[in-house]
């Protein structure tokens, strides 16, 4: 499934997580649209999860959209910072990024 996020009908602000208003203009109408190009911005590694004995890595990015939000992202692999990607929606609702096939 897309990544969507929401843009402002007047002012064409994109916010993501979703708002009742826009920051930028006070406008309430949005429209959803995919989020486009990203980078990864940083990048960690979660080790040890509480509850869980044998966990697997898990692999965490900030995912800079060239719309302007930064969004948290869970990668397949370790991606350095200025990956390009795309981003997702799992099966599990989780948002999830993959390397890009292009550039930007």
């Amino acid at each position: 499934m897309a990544f969507m996020i929401q843009q402002c009908v007047g002012c064409g602000q994109a916010s993501f997580p979703p708002r009742y208003s826009c920051p930028r203009c006070g406008e309430a109408q949005w429209q959803e649209v995919s989020a486009g190009a990203a980078r990864i911005a940083q990048a960690t590694v979660v080790r040890a999860r509480i509850g869980i004995a044998t966990a697997e890595l898990l692999h965490l990015a900030s995912v800079e959209l060239s719309d302007g939000p930064v969004v948290i992202a869970q990668t397949a692999e370790p991606l350095p910072p200025g990956t390009l990607v795309e981003l997702a929606i799992d099966e599990y609702r989780r948002i999830v990024a993959h390397p890009a096939d292009r550039d930007l």
